[in-house]
């Protein structure tokens, strides 16, 4: 697989907005290695005088300020308010016949869910149906960063691995000596010089937190915190390159059959991650370099990076009560 950032020439490291609408503040990187357009990241922004994120943060202040109660029934355990995704999961859990004191108790005990949803949302996670034509995309599970029908969506790719390692890409000294030893990961197909991170830590400063317990952004301020040795480098995966869609286009392809709209735990979401970030291939050969020819004896010093993805797409699927062979039948 060929090389998304590049370390041909020293390249300095830029914090830009992210090419999706979301927060200024919610920080990639690019790495910049020849010339650049200078206000690519204000045209990707869109220009707004007061942006889409701001408009929508002081209606849900205003909306905060408005007391929410409701009774829930006898048999049914409360739950919070703010906790509305797994609310619904415990109500989609029931349609499907479990009572609800042991619906309940199941997501009490596990936290980990997942269901299928009429329609994409933010947080949510695609799951690529299996057909012929989609590339790259095949076996893949993408979290939806956003989703606006009229606006377009983006999202970033949790399972796809390259054997490229951070230290090899040419970036800030800062942040390849923190995170010198992980993998890069692909994002998606789109402006593969921005370098995203995703992780659980709400101590990043600039990221942005996507559902509860998930963030996107701040690669700087993760490096500095592994620097400081009070995170691992392994809490983070770094990717390289987003996925989009153009107003309407991802509806689109849902009447497609290409991908099934998937809402998942925060607790499903980060195994995901863990699971990829397991994947090392410094770890199955020290001497092994992504530019090295290969050794007489080893005929295949990494794990295939395909089964790292299907692991990931069947752990989904499984949790969403899906069978692979089932997927032609929804």
């Amino acid at each position: 697989m060929a090389a998304v950032i590049t370390a041909q020439m020293p390249c300095r490291l830029a914090c830009r907005p992210p090419a999706y609408r979301m927060s200024r503040s919610a920080l990639v990187c690019r790495a910049e290695a020849g010339n650049e357009e200078q206000r690519e990241a204000e045209r990707q922004f869109g220009g707004d005088a007061q942006p889409q994120w701001q408009q929508q943060g002081q209606e849900q202040h205003r909306f905060a300020e408005q007391p929410m109660t409701f009774t829930p029934d006898l048999d049914f355990p409360p739950v919070l308010v703010q906790d509305w995704r797994a609310f619904r999961a415990r109500l989609v859990a029931m349609e499907g016949g479990q009572t609800a004191r042991a619906v309940g108790l199941q997501l009490g005990r596990e936290e980990r869910w997942a269901h299928l949803l009429a329609q994409p949302e933010r947080g949510c996670l695609l799951v690529a149906r299996p057909r012929p034509g989609l590339g790259m995309f095949a076996n893949t599970v993408i979290l939806l960063l956003e989703h606006e029908d009229g606006e377009g969506s983006s999202g970033l790719i949790l399972n796809m691995p390259t054997p490229l390692l951070i230290n090899n890409l040419g970036l800030e000294e800062d942040i390849a000596d923190a995170f010198r030893h992980c993998p890069l990961f692909i994002g998606g197909p789109v402006t593969k010089n921005l370098l995203h991170v995703l992780h659980g830590r709400r101590d990043v400063e600039g990221a942005l937190e996507i559902i509860e317990g998930v963030y996107a952004g701040g690669v700087e301020a993760a490096s500095a915190l592994v620097r400081r040795g009070e995170a691992s480098p392994k809490e983070f995966m770094l990717l390289s390159g987003y996925s989009g869609w153009g107003p309407w286009q991802l509806q689109a392809e849902l009447r497609q059959g290409t991908w099934l709209p998937v809402a998942a735990s925060q607790a499903v979401i980060m195994d995901c991650l863990r699971e990829s970030l397991a994947w090392d291939p410094a770890a199955w050969d020290p001497t092994w370099h992504p530019t090295a020819p290969p050794r007489m004896g080893v005929s295949n010093p990494m794990p295939n990076t395909e089964d790292v993805k299907r692991q990931c797409w069947q752990r989904v699927l499984s949790r969403a009560g899906i069978e692979p062979h089932m997927l032609g039948m929804l």
